[in-house]
C-alpha cells in the first residue's frame, strides 16, 4: 500500500487555506452582516458640509442670541433650531451655546443632509450606514444600512453622495457643500483602482482554486505521473503566489494613498477616510499561505530530482514489481546461480568492464 511522504501534505493544506482566504477577500461585504468590517477603505461623511456651519458661526460678530445665528445657516437653520432647544440651559453664555450647537449639529448633520454617515468600499460592493450611538462618541460603532453591488460596472462614492444629496430634504449638490476637483479626482482614481483590484482578485480565486485542485489530485495520482504532477503544481502555485502578492501590495498601498488624499483634500469640507486594517491583514495572510504552497511544491520537486518520490512503501508490504526488479538486478551483477520460473538452474556471471 502506497503512503505519501508527510511533507507532501504541507502544500496541499496551504493551498486550501490560501484559496479560502482569497475567496473571502473577494466576497467580504457582499451582503449586510457578512464581513462588513473587512473593508478596503472607509469614508466618513458624518461631518460633510461642516465647513458651511463653521463659516457662518465664525462670521457672526454682532449677533446676541443663538436664534440670530440659526437664521444665517440657511438650509441648516432647522437643524440649528433643534440643537438650540437641546441647550437652552446654556443661553446665558453665548460662546458655550454656539459651541454646543455646533457639536450637536455635527452629530445629526448627515441625517439632515439626507446622506449616510459612512461608506465602506469592498472589492465588489459598497456598504453604507451610520455610527452608533453618534459619530462624535468615543468608540462609536458602525451600523450598516445596506450594501450595494458595484462590480462589474464600477462605482464612485461621489456619485452616490451627489445622488443622495439631490433627493435629500434640501436638494443640494456636491458643489453646494464645497466638493472640489481634487477630491473628485481622488474618487475617480480610486474607482479605477478598485475595479482593477476586483478583476485581479477574481483571477486570484481561479488560480488558487486550480492550485488547490492540482494539490489534492497529487495525493491520488500514481507514481508514474509524479513528474507531471510536480511540474503542474509548481507552475500553478508560482503564478497564484505572484498574483496574490500583487493583490496584497495593491490593497495596502492603494487604500492608504486613497485615504491620504481624501484626508488631505477633503478636510475643508468635513470628509475623512481610513484604510481597512483587517482587510489588509486578510490579504497578506493569503499571500503567506500561497508562498508556503509554492515552497512546498518546489521542495517536492527537489526531492524528486534527488531520486526520492512523493510516496513510500508501507512497512510490512512488498511490491511485486519491486521484488522482481531487485532479483533481476541481483542476477545481473552476481555470479551466483539463480532459478528461473521453470525450475531450471541458471548461472549468470557479473559483467566485466
Amino acid at each position: 500500500m502506497m503512503m505519501r511522504h508527510p511533507s507532501t501534505f504541507v502544500p496541499v493544506i496551504a493551498s486550501i487555506v490560501a484559496f479560502v482566504l482569497v475567496l473571502l477577500a473577494l466576497v467580504a461585504g457582499s451582503s449586510k452582516g457578512f464581513m462588513e468590517s473587512y473593508d478596503i477603505v472607509t469614508f466618513n461623511t458624518s461631518t460633510l458640509g461642516q465647513n458651511l456651519i463653521n463659516e457662518q458661526l465664525s462670521g457672526d460678530q454682532s449677533g446676541s442670541s443663538a436664534d440670530g445665528v440659526c437664521e444665517k445657516l440657511g438650509f441648516l437653520s432647522k437643524a440649528c433650531e433643534d440643537a438650540t432647544g437641546a441647550v437652552e440651559d446654556a443661553k446665558d453664555d453665548l460662546l458655550n451655546t454656539l459651541g454646543d450647537i455646533e457639536n450637536d449639529i455635527a452629530n445629526q448633520l448627515a441625517e439632515k443632509l439626507g446622506i449616510h454617515e459612512f461608506y465602506s468600499l469592498h472589492a465588489t460592493t459598497v456598504c453604507e450606514g451610520g455610527y452608533s450611538p453618534s459619530p462624535t462618541a468615543k468608540g462609536a460603532g458602525r451600523s450598516v444600512a445596506k450594501c450595494i453591488k458595484t462590480f462589474p460596472n464600477g462605482f464612485n462614492v461621489s456619485d452616490i453622495l451627489d445622488k443622495e444629496l439631490r433627493v435629500g430634504p434640501f436638494k443640494l449638490t456636491l458643489e453646494d457643500i464645497g466638493f472640489n476637483d481634487e477630491v473628485q479626482s481622488a474618487f475617480d482614481t480610486l474607482n479605477r483602482v478598485i475595479k482593477a483590484f476586483a478583476i485581479i482578485l477574481i483571477v486570484d480565486v481561479a488560480l488558487t482554486g486550480l492550485s488547490m485542485l492540482a494539490s489534492l489530485l497529487a495525493i491520488f495520482l500514481l507514481g508514474s505521473k509524479e513528474r507531471l504532477t510536480l511540474v503542474t503544481n509548481a507552475i500553478l502555485s508560482s503564478i497564484a503566489f505572484f498574483l496574490v502578492l500583487i493583490t496584497g501590495i495593491l490593497a495596502t498601498v492603494g487604500s492608504r494613498i486613497a485615504a491620504s488624499k481624501a484626508n488631505k483634500y477633503g478636510e475643508d469640507i468635513g470628509l475623512s477616510a481610513k484604510a481597512g486594517t483587517r482587510y489588509t491583514i486578510l490579504i497578506w495572510v493569503a499571500v503567506g499561505f500561497s508562498l508556503i504552497t509554492l515552497v512546498g511544491w518546489v521542495f517536492q520537486a527537489l526531492r524528486y530530482r534527488n531520486g526520492k518520490t512523493m510516496g513510500r512503501l508501507h512497512h510490512g508490504a512488498r511490491d511485486k514489481g519491486y521484488t522482481r526488479d531487485s532479483e533481476e538486478s541481483a542476477a545481473a551483477h552476481s555470479d551466483r546461480p539463480v532459478w528461473n520460473k521453470r525450475g531450471m538452474r541458471e548461472v549468470q556471471f557479473a559483467r566485466t568492464r
